[in-house]
């Protein structure tokens, strides 16, 4: 059994999927696993003993005026490079194609070579994405309406004669949603544009759990090697300076680890985000309030990650207190030093938190991630004493030092990430992923 992989290039969509290509590699069964993309995910695929045909890109031109970036990136510009996609995997000649959901490339190859699919969902089910979602990226546009006659002509599949999103690409066969089904949402009355488009699918979905493994993509600069002692250096590439978090933990400060993610620090740092103008104007207001409210705190660490796209005029004059830089190692500073977690929710990082017994504090900016904090917080994991579902525009400097504080000293936001990790673990993770792929074959023929 040969499986294609098409990723999307985004850390939190990333790791789960190399979680289940490093259990689908183990196979017996699978004969080959190979990854089709943009060179920066060939490493990640080769550590968890994947293949990897790396895909030329093409820069990213202006979005068309009227034209939302994320239907651009995801629907028109891909067919800068869809031809060269489908090349590669029909050189490979595919049995199953595992793709992100938000890949139009991996929904093509599938029909194209009339193969099994499987679409992976990284958010707890298609209704925590909500109706705006659905309004707001499925508006039309000449240019959405050239693309999908373009992927008629070419390839026979015309996506939005079809009723999909320009966004989204669901596979008719399997879905895999790497969350708790209890976690989980579905499109319900008040979500009908996103419930209609999603109709033809309901019933694919499978719950897996959380889908953590040894393979991890970080972008940007390298994580180890010689360490300097300048705590805010944020492009430095010699590596992560591990030992000024292990002076801090020697003294009794408190860690607080900020990140905003990579879809408002990157994919949508020039589209609206959360009530701000854009995902720049969102990030640089919660930089401000968050320097306002633990700035000079000498029982506390703040480790923040600003994304590559940040310029040094946006960036606030940063504490002594702070450790600033474009990407940090998430996952091991959650799993060794972080004591509070400030977090979009992207639903990467809450499985990751939750996991590490590390409780949050809520301030979601698009999608999925407002479902996931209003989950997290009714769960306890997480604090938001603010309009969660509007942080922009109600999120203090005062009550984001409230916020922290809180979870920093009430030990019942650990226990509630306790229990949410045991809904987590239960449904088998990334091992039944990989059976469930591998078994879609078996079910086919």
């Amino acid at each position: 059994m040969r499986i294609a992989v098409l990723p999307i290039d985004a850390i939190g969509h990333v790791n789960p999927l190399l979680a289940i290509v490093e259990e689908l590699v183990r196979r017996s069964d699978v004969t080959e696993v190979r990854g089709f993309g943009p060179d920066p995910l060939a490493d990640a695929f080769a550590s968890v003993g994947a293949g990897y045909a790396t895909v030329p890109s093409v820069p990213l031109p202006p979005t068309p005026e009227g034209l939302g970036d994320l239907p651009f990136k995801s629907f028109v510009h891909p067919l800068s490079v869809s031809d060269a996609y489908q090349e590669a995997v029909a050189a490979f000649r595919p049995d199953v194609v595992l793709y992100d959901v938000f890949g139009v490339h991996g929904m093509l190859a599938a029909r194209i070579h009339g193969v099994p699919s499987v679409s992976l969902v990284t958010f707890p089910g298609y209704g925590a994405l909500g109706e705006d979602f659905a309004v707001q990226h499925g508006r039309p546009h000449p240019e959405l309406t050239r693309a999908s006659g373009t992927y008629r002509e070419r390839y026979g599949v015309d996506p939005l004669a079809e009723g999909l999103l320009p966004v989204l690409f669901p596979s008719p066969d399997l879905s895999v949603v790497t969350a708790a089904r209890e976690l989980s949402r579905e499109p319900g009355p008040d979500a009908p544009r996103l419930a209609a488009a999603l109709e033809p699918y309901r019933d694919t979905c499978v719950h897996v759990g959380a889908s953590v493994g040894a393979g991890r993509y970080t972008p940007g600069s390298a994580l180890t090697g010689p360490v300097r002692t300048e705590a805010r250096v944020r492009h430095d590439s010699s590596g992560f300076p591990f030992e000024v978090l292990d002076e801090a933990r020697r003294a009794g400060r408190s860690v607080v680890l900020f990140s905003l993610g990579t879809v408002l620090t990157d994919f949508r740092f020039h589209s609206p985000v959360g009530g701000a103008d854009t995902g720049r104007a969102f990030l640089t207001a919660m930089l401000d309030r968050l320097v306002t409210a633990l700035g000079g705190r000498e029982d506390l660490l703040v480790v923040t990650a600003v994304g590559s796209l940040l310029d040094a005029g946006d960036e606030p004059d940063w504490p002594a207190n702070f450790l600033v830089r474009d990407f940090v190692p998430q996952r091991e500073l959650l799993e060794g030093y972080a004591d509070a977690f400030i977090t979009h929710h992207g639903m990467n990082s809450t499985t990751e938190s939750i996991l590490a017994g590390v409780p949050m504090v809520s301030v979601p900016g698009v999608g999925d991630q407002f479902a996931n904090a209003a989950t997290a917080v009714e769960g306890g994991a997480a604090v938001a004493p603010w309009d969660v579902r509007n942080p922009y525009g109600t999120v203090t400097a005062e009550l984001l030092r409230e916020a922290v504080d809180r979870v920093l000293t009430d030990g019942a936001h650990r226990a509630a990430c306790a229990r949410l990790r045991d809904a987590m673990l239960a449904e088998g993770g990334a091992p039944r992923a990989a059976e469930l792929v591998a078994g879609l074959l078996a079910g086919a023929r």
